[in-house]
């Protein structure tokens, strides 16, 4: 398999920093990022919005919604606490 091109890498890179490539896959990658200063910088980017997602705590439901969702429950709607059930 040829050393991956920019094009590739843009599609790679989100599998190269999950650690899902084949190890073959991944070395190439990695000298591609090590070769290539705009791979390097956009998988960089990458990598940064990673980091700011995972830390920014997720809002919780409004309290009308909550209060909606938690009656509805009540009065046996929505979905079973059981997953043989789906």
């Amino acid at each position: 398999m040829p050393m991956p091109t920019c094009r590739d890498m843009s599609e790679l890179a989100t599998d190269y920093m999950e650690g899902t490539l084949p190890w073959r896959r991944r070395l190439e990658a990695w000298w591609h990022l090590r070769a290539c200063d705009m791979c390097r910088a956009y998988y960089d980017q990458l990598e940064k919005l990673r980091r700011l997602v995972r830390q920014t705590p997720l809002p919780g439901p409004a309290p009308d919604v909550e209060a909606a969702v938690l009656a509805a429950r009540e009065r046996g709607e929505g979905p079973s606490d059981d997953p043989s059930s789906a």
